[in-house]
């Protein structure tokens, strides 16, 4: 069985950016999207959070419209091959996590905030998967995450 993993917005939006570098994380990714071994999914809270900055780009009257909607087209094939939706189970779950992080003193944001790292972790802990991100430090002690920098 696969290994499941999810798709942090930090990592999403360098993989759907249409000037794709020699980025290490893209080319590692780009390796996982085509091994057995793995099954990557879009959760879509990091959906919402990319893809919102990507329409508001694609409105502006600059170059930047243009690779926006490019990246809103990449996007929406990556998401065609994997998607994890939000659920009450996960909005609750999150909202515990989010309790418990700050009964432990973990403040990850203000207390308004919506805390998109949080409801990913929660997605990861009902789905199993491990998050690929350039920011483990936001989910210690909340979720797994994958250490894409051991992939060869």
């Amino acid at each position: 069985m696969p290994l499941s993993l999810l798709l942090d917005s930090n990592i999403l939006s360098k993989i759907v950016h249409p000037v794709r570098g020699h980025d290490p994380i893209t080319a590692t990714v780009g390796r996982l999207l085509q091994d057995v071994r793995f099954r990557i999914y879009v959760p879509e809270i990091i959906d919402y959070e990319l893809r919102r900055k990507l329409l508001h780009l694609a409105h502006h009257p600059h170059q930047a419209r243009r690779w926006a909607r490019e990246s809103l087209h990449y996007l929406d094939r990556l998401v065609a091959t994997g998607y994890i939706p939000l659920t009450t189970e996960t909005m609750r779950l999150a909202a515990s996590l989010w309790a418990d992080s700050r009964a432990r003193g973990q403040s990850r944001d203000s207390v308004d905030s919506l805390d998109v790292d949080v409801i990913l972790a929660a997605q990861s802990n009902q789905t199993g998967a491990q998050i690929v991100t350039t920011n483990e430090k936001h989910f210690h002690g909340i979720a797994d995450v994958f250490n894409w920098r051991l992939v060869r």
